[in-house]
């Protein structure tokens, strides 16, 4: 019998830890790149009597199946919950797929011989649009100008603000609408559509889809 040894690796605690490490400051420049080019803030001067939401990085280790690291997760998020309701946030609610659509969906592939494929969206929260007046303090480590003096007034949703989910589900919501799925009835997070007769399935839970149907559906 082979014997799997997992790496053990300690995630930093601290920016003040990730930054002593490569590995850490790549996946923070590499988290960076990918906020500024989706425009999700613009850096202004630190409004008076207005609430800044403050701001953290958080590290994780994402492991394979046999233990071994797959990826070093740098993720900057705001600190939800200094927000105020009415000032800085307003809807929060975002439905998630229900386990009986699931398990629904996951039998009729079993039944149908069709191929299921599972799916994570990469930063995908950053694809929801921010209504509110949301200011937020600048990223440690990476500040354009001095923290003091400087805030970013959010454009888009980052992880940790408590409308994060529902701005996220109305964007896909939308897209999802716009390539013309329609929305079973039943459970909001279940889309379906038709095309030459050919039947493709997706149900969404947060940031996650489990796609399935007529395999040259899905592979075309």
């Amino acid at each position: 019998m082979a014997l799997v040894s997992k790496c053990v690796v300690i995630e930093p605690s601290s920016f003040e830890e990730a930054v002593e490490d490569p590995t850490w400051v790549d996946s923070m420049v590499e988290e960076y790149h990918s906020i500024v080019r989706n425009s999700a803030w613009e850096i202004v001067p630190r409004p008076e009597g207005k609430s800044v939401v403050g701001s953290r990085w958080i590290y994780t280790v994402k492991q394979a199946a046999d233990g071994s690291v797959e990826k070093y997760k740098a993720i900057f998020v705001s600190r939800g919950f200094s927000q105020i309701e009415g000032i800085n946030y307003e809807e929060t609610f975002a439905p998630v797929a229900r386990y009986s659509s699931i398990r629904t969906i996951l039998a009729l592939s079993a039944q149908m011989g069709w191929h299921i494929h599972q799916m994570d969206v990469k930063t995908a929260f950053l694809n929801g649009v921010i209504e509110e007046e949301v200011y937020i303090e600048q990223p440690e480590g990476f500040e354009i100008f001095s923290s003091e003096s400087h805030v970013c007034r959010l454009k888009r949703v980052l992880y940790g603000l408590k409308q994060a989910p529902h701005a996220w589900y109305t964007w896909i919501d939308s897209y999802f609408t716009v390539l013309g799925f329609s929305k079973s009835e039943a459970d909001p997070n279940l889309y379906q559509i038709v095309v030459e007769g050919k039947l493709l399935s997706i149900v969404l839970y947060v940031d996650d889809f489990i796609l399935t149907g007529d395999e040259m559906l899905i592979l075309s």
